[in-house]
């Protein structure tokens, strides 16, 4: 199995956004942040394909550099 780089941004602050506790810089629960290393990769692959959906505008901030996937 590859390994997959956590998401993480450096920017480590929780908050709610839509009355859901997630990280500012990533967009990942707590639990996933928390669990990532204890994940499988197809655990981890499932996570980062929601993440762009969880808060779109917050992920498009964070992410300037990518483009905003369909699914």
């Amino acid at each position: 199995m590859a390994y997959l780089d956590s998401p993480c941004k450096g920017i480590c602050h929780s908050r709610k956004f839509d009355d859901i506790l997630m990280c500012c810089g990533c967009m990942r629960y707590p639990d996933e942040v928390e669990g990532w290393f204890d994940m499988s990769d197809d655990e981890r692959q499932r996570v980062l394909k929601e993440l762009p959906h969880r808060n779109p505008k917050q992920w498009k901030l964070m992410n300037p550099d990518k483009e905003f996937p369909a699914e």
